[in-house]
């Protein structure tokens, strides 16, 4: 069960909490409304599907609280005060800063799975500490609300899990990082030609290309790992090869390897930082 970072500001009044649970879950919607754009915007129709999913649910949840204010004969407060609001509540896990092709839809619904895990871990505090039975009881039913959606999405998860491994390559191809590197240092020299000749993808195209050969002639470890193939495009396939050597960096069984995928980590992620800062993202 995921928790929270802080300790939630209690709630004073039904008009808040109401007012709380709209904002909390517009929140969420428009965040996997900008997820859902960026999917679609880098062609992962897919994982934009799943995006749009999660919207619908929110809105939903929406819906729901809205009906409810107006059964209780209560309108949610417009403006909140800065501290009741809570901060910690939903978290992307910096999903929007990661190439979409590394993004799946396993991983979505388990960042959305811990998102209602943290919003139920939120209201069954504030139904411990409540400042009226009325509090106490409308927190609680917006805990065991959070909880139910969380059941539904761990299924939405869990079928997107096993959807994978039928989908997974049946025998693993190794990682051959000669030829990854070199994959980089090509599509630099193209970014160079195609962008007026930058120096910047000049110098990084030639690190990559001598990092190839360093790892060509002494393998990073042996055997590689195997897996599922990487990305192909710039950014995503640079953001791959920083992972993978962080990986590498603490699981390798030498201290001498560590050391070096720590080095090679080092670069990949500078690396990944400037193509990132030449391409405007």
């Amino acid at each position: 069960m995921s928790r929270l970072i802080s300790e939630p500001t209690p709630i004073q009044s039904m008009d808040e909490l109401l007012a709380v649970a709209l904002a909390m879950e517009k929140e969420s919607a428009d965040r996997y409304a900008a997820l859902s754009e960026r999917m679609r915007s880098a062609g992962q129709l897919e994982l934009a599907d799943v995006f749009d999913r999660l919207v619908r649910e929110e809105t939903r949840h929406i819906d729901m609280v809205e009906s409810w204010s107006r059964q209780v004969g209560r309108r949610p407060r417009e403006v909140l005060p800065t501290d009741a609001m809570p901060q910690d509540v939903f978290d992307d896990e910096t999903i929007g800063l990661v190439s979409p092709e590394l993004v799946d839809a396993y991983r979505s619904f388990a960042i959305a799975v811990r998102n209602e895990e943290r919003a139920f871990a939120f209201w069954s505090y504030i139904a411990a500490h409540g400042a009226s039975p009325e509090i106490r009881g409308a927190a609680e039913q917006m805990a065991r609300e959070e909880l139910e959606h969380a059941k539904t999405l761990r299924r939405e998860r869990r079928k997107a899990f096993f959807k994978d491994r039928r989908l997974g390559p049946t025998v693993p191809e190794p990682y051959d990082l000669p030829s990854l590197e070199m994959e980089v240092c090509h599509s630099l020299e193209e970014c160079a030609d195609s962008n007026e000749d930058r120096s910047e993808y000049r110098d990084l195209a030639l690190e990559a290309r001598m990092l190839s050969l360093d790892l060509a002639s002494d393998p990073l470890q042996d055997p590689p790992h195997a897996g599922p193939p990487p990305p192909r495009s710039l950014d995503a396939l640079c953001e791959w090869l920083a992972d993978y050597y962080i990986d590498a960096g603490e699981h390798l069984p030498s201290q001498t390897a560590r050391d070096r995928a720590q080095a090679l980590a080092t670069i990949a992620v500078k690396r990944l930082a400037v193509v990132r800062t030449l391409a405007g993202k």
